[in-house]
């Protein structure tokens, strides 16, 4: 990344020494790990901000996933102290990891690990969170890693901290630029938070019907299901019975994944066909924590080698698991990016037995419960690479509901996913063009005269 283009009249370039809070201990790295480790960590007490809470995704903060130590001990520390506001760094493993803490956050202070840098600037030169959006930007956070120090673990010192560049115009254009950004954050959280209170609907759902088996255990008490219509009721038993699996519903089985679903690997494709632009390839690395499957920093094929695995193209809503590795088992939903993507060996592709012509949402919520993907794990063979076949998934056991009420589930759920997937659609356009124009913010290429807010 350059910083040699001219910026526009009252823009100057600064750095973060330049602009931070005061000479001393506005910028420092976190304490010595004997400071911080294991042994001064309790069940509560002030939060340590660690590589979790930060990201590479252009996530300000991720305000849970803590370890804590004691009131006393953060005093101790107190000059690792961070408060809202504050830039934080990763110094140590993954690089290029920036966040800031919001002032509406869960704590009021917390306390940096031994891995993390923090940066408190003058807020009568820089506004924060314009900061934030700037060193969290992609040329920005290649920048830092260009960065590194280190020879086996990628580092960056409090040197490199406090000589990042940084475009500073008016406070006042900061803030109109940080308003811009941040109405596109805004509209992506609500949609996040719509996508999390739908997907909790249809695990809700889930539940009731094939777990806690509510509507069954209601006509057992002569009563009719709660909210449930005549038709939908009338598809459960009123009893239980016995099965090598425990009490499951009168007519259901104890039977396998696999008798509801199908698991299909994918593409065996080949190093030298992937190429840096084209048609994403879905790997084991594209399934997120989160339940989604991203298609950023994917490999790709060219249309040719795409048309020799057509048979594994990808469509919106197909269910996908790893089968190898230390997230073996790990599933999630995917979306296309409005390229054609294609799934790669080493990972399921859940094909259901029940309706084709809806995505796996039973199997989806099946396969994340608790029960379900613990068999999956132990069914996996190899210590140091842990695998699972297709046919290892599908003899996982479980309860097994009648067919119909399968399908009457994928009917009731398939809005709720179908709002989902436009939601997470709408989300990465908006990321997209966020991430388009902000370098032409932050470095005054667009005028800001000609935009609204």
């Amino acid at each position: 990344m350059s910083f040699d283009y001219e910026l526009p009249d009252g823009w100057s370039w600064k750095t973060i020494e330049e602009v931070q809070e005061s000479p001393k201990g506005a910028t420092i790295t976190g304490p010595f790990g004997s400071s911080i480790g294991k042994k001064f960590f309790v069940e509560k007490g002030v939060p340590v901000i660690r590589g979790n809470n930060l990201s590479l995704g252009m996530t300000p903060f991720i305000d849970d996933g803590f370890v804590y130590v004691s009131e006393e001990k953060a005093d101790e520390l107190k000059r690792y102290k961070s408060i809202a506001d504050d830039l934080l760094f990763t110094a140590a493993g993954t690089i290029g990891q920036v966040g800031i803490i919001p002032k509406k956050s869960k704590y009021d202070e917390y306390i940096i690990s031994n891995k993390q840098l923090r940066a408190r600037l003058d807020t009568t030169v820089v506004d924060p969170t314009y900061a934030y959006y700037w060193f969290s930007s992609k040329p920005m956070v290649e920048y830092i890693k260009r960065q590194d120090t280190g020879s086996t673990i990628p580092l960056i010192n409090l040197g490199v901290l406090r000589s990042l560049p940084l475009p500073v115009p008016p406070l006042d254009v900061q803030v109109r630029i940080r308003k811009i950004l941040k109405s596109f954050d805004k509209k992506i959280w609500i949609n996040t938070q719509t996508n999390q209170t739908l997907e909790q609907m249809a695990q809700a759902i889930f539940k009731s019907w094939f777990v806690d088996f509510d509507p069954v255990k209601a006509k057992m008490n002569g009563e009719q299901p709660e909210g449930m219509d005549a038709a939908t009721a009338s598809l459960f038993p009123d009893k239980l019975v016995e099965s090598e699996l425990g009490l499951i519903p009168d007519g259901w089985e104890a039977g396998t994944v696999g008798s509801v679903t199908a698991a299909k690997g994918g593409y065996a494709f080949k190093s030298k066909q992937f190429i840096d632009e084209g048609n994403p390839v879905i790997k084991i690395k594209n399934i997120t924590s989160a339940g989604t499957v991203t298609t950023s920093d994917c490999q790709c094929v060219d249309d040719d080698i795409a048309r020799t695995a057509s048979r594994f193209k990808l469509s919106d809503g197909d269910l996908l698991m790893a089968m190898t590795g230390a997230t073996v088992g790990k599933s999630g939903i995917y979306v296309s990016d409005g390229r054609d993507g294609y799934l790669n060996q080493r990972v399921a592709r859940f094909e259901s037995k029940v309706d084709k012509s809806q995505p796996c949402w039973f199997t989806y919520n099946l396969v994340n419960r608790d029960s379900i993907f613990e068999q999956i794990v132990g069914a996996a063979q190899g210590s140091a690479q842990p695998n699972i076949s297709s046919n290892g998934i599908e003899q996982v056991k479980t309860v097994v509901p009648t067919f119909d009420l399968i399908h009457k589930y994928q009917e009731v759920v398939s809005p709720l996913y179908a709002k989902w997937i436009s939601n997470f659609k709408e989300n990465s356009h908006l990321s997209e063009l966020r991430d388009t124009l902000l370098p032409k913010l932050l470095s005054g290429e667009i005028d800001l005269a000609e935009t609204t807010i």
